[in-house]
Formats: C-alpha cells, structure tokens, sequence
C-alpha cells in the first residue's frame, strides 16, 4: 500500500518541474523570500545591507545626530559659496565665470531651502544667520549689498572652520581682486570649498547610523555628484586663465 506522504512528495517535484518554466513562476518564488537593500557606503568604502531591523524603523527615528549636524553645516557651507558668487558680476569679464556663479547660486540656494525645511519638519534647528554672521560671513543678501567692498557681515573667526570654509582674509582678498586675478582666485577658492563639501559628504556616508533617511542620502549623494563635477569644470576653466 502507498504512504500518502510519498505521493505528495512525488506530486511536489511533479509540479515544479511544471512550473519551472512559466514567466513570472521564479520572480514570485523570489518574492517570497525577505527584501535585501543595499546602502552605497562613503566613496571607496564597502556597502551595507540594511537589516529587518533598519527596515522597520519609523520614518521620524531614522535620522541621527550627525545628520542633523551635516544639515546644518551644509547649510552655512552653501551660504559662503553664494557669498562668494555674489562678488562675481561686478569683478569679472567673462562668460563661462558668469555662468558658473549662476548655477550655484541657483543650485545651492534651494539646496538651502530643502535642508531648512528638513530640520524644521523633524523639530530640529536650522542655524542662526546671527551666528553665520559671526563665524562664517554673511548671508547671500547682505552680500548682495556690498557691491564694490568686502563682503557684509563677516567678523572675527574664532574656533575652527569647516571643511574648505575660506577664513575672512580669503574673502577679503577675493573681495579686492577683479578681471583675471579675479577669475584665478575665485576658481582657485572654490575648488576648494567644494573639495571641503565633498570631505562633508564623505564624512556622513561614513558615519554610522547616518543617511538612513533617503531625503538625506539622495541630498547628500546629489551634492557630492554635482560638486564633484564642478570641480572637474573649473579646473579646466582654469588652464584657460591667463
């Protein structure tokens, strides 16, 4: 007499056997099986697989210490270089310089908006201008206004400076240049500040616990693309420099 359980069996490698070959049969297979992401670690550093654990964390929890304070420094960061774009109408002759200044005002401004509105929705604080003024120079706005002089606002530095922040002489001197010593400076100096947003973003990545939340990571991962390509684009720019 035959046992049941060996029919079933029988029946079972009958019917995979059967559906092996059916569109869609693998990828439902695959389905069942737990979701496996992926998070790109910093340049150069290994990935990482998010646990079930990360997975199910609520959206409020996931951002961490050093997200909040990349936020905020990025947002004082993105301040000088508009600081510094403000400068060039006045001081240079050239097109492509123009260009350049535009974009990142363009670019890093709203940058600015979607960082300020990140650390409001989750109840943290974005930075003080007042502060800004006293150790990082002064907003787009105010530089605006300081047409031929230096840039507005900016006063003695204390502690130390961000990543490729430029010190109150560095704009200073950038603030007295103009034609081609203009346009060298101004190309030299924000390769560097540049280089220190790409060292932030470098730094987060790296950070545990950091860029769990994708408005985070996908900022931080644009800045760091986008810089990184600028700083291509002005090193050539500067080869063109007289």
């Amino acid at each position: 007499m035959r046992r049941p359980g060996g029919y079933c069996r029988r029946f079972s490698w009958v019917l995979l056997a059967a559906t092996a070959g059916v569109p869609g049969m693998a990828e439902l297979a695959a389905a069942q099986l737990p979701p496996s992401v992926v998070r790109p670690g910093a340049p150069g550093a290994p990935t990482r697989t998010l646990s079930a654990e990360d997975l199910r964390a609520p959206v409020q929890a996931l951002h961490s210490e050093a997200d909040v304070l990349f936020m905020q420094n990025m947002i004082l960061h993105h301040r000088q270089a508009l600081v510094m774009s403000a400068l060039v109408p006045d001081r240079t002759e050239r097109e492509d310089i123009g260009y350049l200044a535009r974009r990142i005002e363009l670019s890093q401004d709203s940058e600015i908006a979607f960082m300020k509105r990140w650390l409001e929705l989750r109840g943290e604080e974005a930075p003080d201008p007042d502060a800004e003024h006293a150790h990082h120079g002064a907003p787009p706005d105010h530089a605006a206004h300081a047409h031929r002089g230096h840039p507005a606002g900016h006063a003695e530095q204390t502690g130390p400076l961000m990543a490729g922040m430029l010190t109150n002489q560095q704009l200073d001197a950038l603030a007295d240049a103009e034609g081609p010593a203009f346009d060298r400076t101004f190309l030299e100096l924000m390769i560097i500040h540049h280089e220190g947003a790409l060292e932030m973003v470098s730094e987060l990545l790296a950070s545990p616990g950091a860029a769990r939340d994708s408005d985070i990571f996908d900022l931080a991962s644009h800045v760091y693309a986008d810089q990184r390509m600028e700083i291509g684009r002005m090193r050539t720019m500067l080869q063109a420099s007289p």
